[in-house]
């Protein structure tokens, strides 16, 4: 037989391609059908997604319906949630479990973007479910990618990488979108759990009045002296409902609703700020992006004398809390006159109220005396101090002995008070540059604004640089004006103290009064108390050692 050696030399190969695996038409080998599961999610609670939702769905069992191997066992499906992470993405977590437990053979979704936006969370996931005794693979229909392809890992890390820049850009335009209205502005205020307002049909802020008696009796209740504590106390006592509808209040919540602005009519946006768009983490805004102050942005339910003041008297309260150094916290207490009211001359601790017991002839008695916090051994210090304590009845007379006399000296303390609000009251210069500020920051912030309104779609480099500038520039002449405001709310509640402590001066007298006229007192090694009035005004009241009469 003659062989065609032109054959031999030239051999003709056929390649025969591997197949592609897809998940679409196998069935098990013991005859069984696939069981399929959908997972869907929806990131809003928009109409528009929820018709999304319904087509993904739908479109999904009919897939399923069309292949004769193919059964369907469950559509997991997250609404109004995020895809940057899965920690509130319930079904998704349930779907994973039931994954892990054999229930299901294929994971079918609409596209990576719709599973994960985070790269890490997808391969691992991705990954996991290979790996499982029983593989469980995912088809992204979209991408026309099949998980359980040893071909698909690489087109899975690029495209998810891609999800996950989209997902940041995404997150970064809405970023400035906010920012944007902030510097216009419209703050976003929430009012859903928010205490005292409600919102009209137009979003803009109007008073509860219902609501707002309860705002309204918290600072009167601090102001009388009362701590963050017992007004808490109180309001549950009194099964007065919180911006969530419970009765039960903390000391917490209370200063909250204490420190926030908006109770004045005004508004701080961007308080809070989220550094990583896909872990969603909010920290506290602590220069990391800038903030915007909008003054007179809503009817107030407090006004700004009485919100001043309450923050007034909570910062002398914190003050009064720590140690000079600021390591050491004590609760405050508004139950005794003299609570979180002195300090000590030796060691500048807080004096704190003790109940002591003594024996007399060898009977026990007890006796209430105001000591140092260190010196009596009440907390753990670095250091020593030699304060004595000092009985709360003498400390008493001391007082009232110090206000009997400064009744007779009310001119002095009127010029004495006077002069301490002429040191803080602004200059002519000064009122003059106030108003000069509150023109130019209208005038930045109305550029900031206009220039907001012509924000192009794409971003233009200038534009964001001009844009950075005005915002500083704004930043520094709000910084400006804010402490000048600071110092004429100062004189002006200099004088209101000032007027308070000459109206008692002409009343009777009594030791509880100190909540209201005394600011501090520094309580000395030789039971001198020198006493620091609300006003401004300084005088020393001369205690002594109980039973022996005290020298001046």
């Amino acid at each position: 037989m003659k062989i065609n050696s032109q054959a031999v030399v030239n051999p003709r190969v056929r390649v025969i391609p591997a197949k592609v695996e897809t998940g679409r038409n196998d069935a098990n080998p013991d005859g069984e059908k696939k069981k399929i599961a959908v997972y869907a999610r929806v990131s809003t609670f928009e109409e528009e997604q929820q018709s999304s939702q319904e087509l993904q769905e739908s479109y999904f069992k009919e897939m399923i319906a069309k292949n004769e191997n193919w059964e369907l066992y469950k559509v997991y499906a997250d609404h109004g949630v995020t895809g940057t992470n899965t920690k509130n993405r319930t079904a998704f977590n349930e779907m994973i479990e039931d994954a892990k437990e054999g229930k299901f053979d294929l994971i079918i979704t609409k596209s990576i973007s719709r599973f994960a936006r985070n790269t890490l969370d997808c391969l691992t996931y991705v990954r996991m479910l290979k790996g499982l005794t029983k593989p469980v693979g995912i088809l992204f229909d979209r991408e026309k990618i099949f998980t359980l392809d040893n071909h698909s890992s690489t087109l899975l890390t690029v495209i998810s990488s891609l999800a996950e820049e989209e997902s940041k850009s995404i997150s970064a335009n809405v970023c400035w979108g906010v920012t944007k209205r902030f510097s216009q502005g419209i703050p976003h205020i929430p009012t859903t759990y928010f205490l005292g307002y409600d919102e009209d049909e137009e979003g803009n802020l109007i008073i509860n009045e219902k609501e707002a008696k309860t705002v309204r009796r918290i600072y009167r209740e601090l102001l009388d002296g009362k701590g963050t504590v017992l007004i808490a106390k109180g309001l549950t006592k009194d099964k007065v409902k919180t911006a969530r509808g419970n009765t039960k209040w903390t000391s917490d919540s209370v200063l909250k609703l204490l420190r926030n602005e908006k109770y004045a009519g005004h508004a701080l946006c961007q308080k809070s700020v989220t550094l990583d768009p896909l872990t969603h983490k909010r920290v506290r805004n602590k220069k990391h992006k800038p903030q915007y102050f909008i003054r007179n942005h809503h009817p107030p339910i407090i006004s700004e004398e009485d919100w001043n003041e309450a923050q007034k008297e909570l910062d002398r309260r914190s003050k009064m809390l720590h140690d000079p150094g600021g390591k050491y916290r004590s609760a405050y207490s508004g139950r005794a006159p003299f609570s979180n009211m002195l300090l000590c001359g030796v060691c500048g601790m807080p004096i704190i109220r003790r109940r002591i017991t003594s024996k007399k002839k060898g009977e026990k008695y007890y006796f209430t005396a105001w000591h140092c916090r260190v010196a009596s051994q009440k907390i753990k210090a670095d250091f020593t101090c030699s304060a004595k304590y000092i009985w709360e009845e003498v400390l008493e007379e001391a007082f009232l002995e110090l206000l009997t006399e400064m009744k007779k000296e009310k001119e002095q303390i009127r010029i004495e008070g006077e002069k301490a609000i002429k040191e803080v009251n602004l200059t002519e210069e000064e009122n003059k540059r106030l108003q000069e500020l509150e023109d130019i920051i209208d005038r930045v912030s109305k550029q900031i604004s206009e220039m907001s309104l012509r924000e192009s779609i794409m971003k233009d480099p200038v534009y964001d640089a001009t844009l950075r500038n005005l915002i500083y520039e704004a930043q520094i002449f709000q910084q400006e004006y804010e402490n000048l405001l600071s110092n004429q709310d100062e004189s002006i509640y200099l004088k209101k103290q000032l007027d308070q402590l000459l109206e008692y001066l002409d009343g009777p007298i009594d030791v509880a009064a100190i909540k209201d006229i005394v600011e501090s007192g520094i309580l000395h090694e030789n039971y001198e108390i020198e006493f620091t009035f609300k006003c401004g005004v300084k005088r020393t009241a001369y205690g002594r050692l109980r039973g022996k009469q005290k020298d001046k």
